[in-house]
């Protein structure tokens, strides 16, 4: 299992990795940084080693490999991350072994074949016919077909699970995957899904997670589509449809389009837009705002302009405003969705896209419109609707802008309007979710240990100093402590074994066992943020000043202690005690002076 792991680790690279969950920006030659997807933060704090390959938070403290990071972000546990990541490099893992074998990786395989076989039967099945002709008719090409593997499910109570039965999955595993249900009596299953075309819906990394049927019966009972109830492997509030094929394209465009349903999604791709993504006809929850901010803090949003679209799109846009997004509304010229515009003429999409207005633009222009702002009556109203719009923007140079904009509009002063809104409504604008979090307040000390032990990890030629000025019993932090003296261990060893090189990631290995090598790889990339463009004459005076100003506290530390025990020995009267704290006190005295 070590060597598939570490196979693993030496195909996948942590920066193409992190890539694509977030945007890392080069922070020196072979670091990149990143505000954190962990914990709110306004400036990055999250770096990235591509030499080392870890990263770590100094905000949150998270930090780890490839491994831990997946697990982290995805939620999940190792054998799953283990998956995914051996499929990312092209590895095959050993079926057997029990650890990878896991009910999660269950599902994912059954959710992985039944895609296939509900893709073969469109295009190879003489029942899938009319599925072909539906599609011929919404303009779906085969390669479309083919890119969003859309497959179709028979109109029968069984065949899927017959299928998946003749290929060792239980009746049991086929329901918690959601791809059936349960009779009300007895105890057998029948499909879930019967005549529909069938979307897979998928992860980030392009594995089918859960589906959406769309019916192709004139008239069906149910509602027109129906998809995956939530399952151990499908959280609906966590995945969105198409981000799998969207991400680099989002990216690379800086903007992320977001329709409300999945042939939205088909027809929007195969005309050339790869940037667009959908919610399947819900409303965004904040999950999905946050994974969405990731790749872009620029979302463009075209919903159904109906009550219910409009109310979805609403909803979606209040959460991306408390995350600080950038929201734009696309406008359609014709049709009542993306897929109807663009059957009507491609090119009046994409001049739709280009002219979306941000989200105040429409919200003003919608109501004025609808208005009479001449009249007492409109003025109020128009008030009533855009204040706590404006109130909802997180950016006060945005308030304070639009609500400018307002006060020119209906001709009443910025004071009136402000007056108008009760203090409390303003209040609960503000989302507590956009309020930073409460991180540790870290202790001055322990910030000068880990900045000494930092620069002796990025920049070992200073050991020797290090070493020769600072002795261990300075730094009082337990954890900080025992790596100092490992790394004396390590050193002396190296130069008596004649090599005099320090190697970090034996270093590394050697102290792993004492569960100090997530330390380590915190402090290397603490020295490779705060140093990486330092040169030597100036990372040695750093050092130099850092051990003095180190040495200097920890001295004080002690007169102060003397100094609680030197009271408590003249009250209890214990004068050899007395003259013996002195002559302590006085040593360290000329100790500091020495310092300075």
């Amino acid at each position: 299992m070590s060597s598939q792991i570490e196979e693993i680790k030496a195909r996948v690279d942590i920066v193409d990795l992190i890539s694509e969950y977030i945007r890392l920006k080069p922070a020196g030659p072979n670091n990149w940084k990143a505000l954190c997807p962990f914990h709110n933060e306004k400036s990055p704090s999250f770096m990235v080693s591509k030499d080392k390959q870890i990263w770590h938070c100094f905000g949150c403290s998270e930090g780890g490999d490839i491994f831990t990071f997946v697990q982290k972000i995805e939620g999940i546990e190792f054998p799953e991350a283990l998956r995914l990541l051996a499929q990312k490099a092209g590895v095959q893992l050993v079926a057997e072994n029990p650890k990878l074998s896991s009910q999660r990786n269950r599902l994912l395989d059954l959710c992985e074949l039944a895609a296939y076989f509900w893709h073969k039967t469109l295009l190879e099945s003489h029942q899938g016919q009319k599925a072909r002709d539906y599609l011929r008719k919404r303009q779906i090409n085969e390669r479309t077909i083919i890119d969003f593997k859309i497959g179709y499910a028979l109109d029968s109570w069984d065949h899927l699970i017959d299928f998946l039965k003749g290929r060792g999955f239980s009746d049991q595993e086929i329901f918690l995957a959601g791809l059936s249900v349960k009779k009300e009596r007895g105890q057998d299953f029948y499909d879930r899904f019967r005549d529909r075309l069938m979307f897979p819906i998928n992860d980030l990394h392009g594995n089918p997670i859960g589906f959406s049927g769309r019916t192709l019966k004139t008239e069906e009972i149910g509602g027109k589509y129906i998809n995956t109830p939530q399952t151990l492997i499908y959280n609906k509030s966590l995945v969105i449809f198409n981000l799998d094929r969207a991400k680099a394209e989002i990216k690379k465009e800086n903007q992320v389009i977001v329709v409300e349903g999945q042939m939205d999604v088909v027809s929007a791709v195969q005309a050339g837009t790869g940037n667009v993504i959908a919610t399947s006809g819900t409303a965004f929850t904040p999950d999905q705002i946050k994974i969405l901010k990731r790749y872009s803090n620029n979302l463009a949003i075209c919903f159904d302009m109906d009550l219910a679209g409009e109310s979805a799109a609403k909803r979606g846009i209040d959460l991306a405003l408390n995350e600080e997004m950038n929201v734009k509304v696309i406008t359609l010229p014709v049709g009542k969705d993306p897929d109807e515009c663009i059957k009507a003429n491609p090119s009046l999409w994409f001049e739709a896209i280009k002219k979306a207005q941000s989200i105040m633009e429409y919200y003003f222009q919608k109501t004025f419109s609808q208005l009479d702002l001449n009249s007492p009556e409109g003025k109020k109203e128009a008030a009533k609707i855009l204040l706590p719009l404006i109130f909802r923007l997180q950016n006060k140079i945005e308030q304070t802008h639009w609500l400018q904009k307002l006060s020119e509009a209906v001709k009443v002063p910025e004071r009136i309007l402000l007056e108008s809104l009760p203090k409390n409504r303003i209040k609960n604008q503000l989302s507590a979710a956009s309020q930073p979090q409460n991180l540790p307040v870290r202790d001055r000390n322990v910030m000068l240990y880990e900045q000494i032990l930092a620069i002796a990890l990025k920049y070992p030629e200073n050991l020797s100093d290090l070493i020769d000025n600072l002795a261990p019993e300075v730094i009082t932090d337990t954890d900080l402590n025992s790596l100092y003296k490992n790394l004396i261990i390590y050193y002396t060893e190296s130069i008596n074994n004649d090599s005099n090189r320090f190697v970090y990631q034996d270093f590394h290995n050697k102290i792993k066992a004492a569960g100090l090598g997530i330390l380590a790889d915190r402090l290397i990339l603490l020295g490779e943020r705060d140093f990486f463009n330092f040169d030597l004459d100036a990372i040695r005076s750093e050092m130099v000043k850092t051990i003095a100003f180190t040495k200097r506290n920890y001295l004080n530390l002690l007169l102060k202690e003397i100094e609680r025990k030197i009271n408590d020995a003249e009250k209890s009267g214990q004068k050899d005690e007395v003259k013996k704290l002195v002559e302590e006190f006085n040593e360290i005295v000329i100790k500091l002076n020495t310092l300075d």
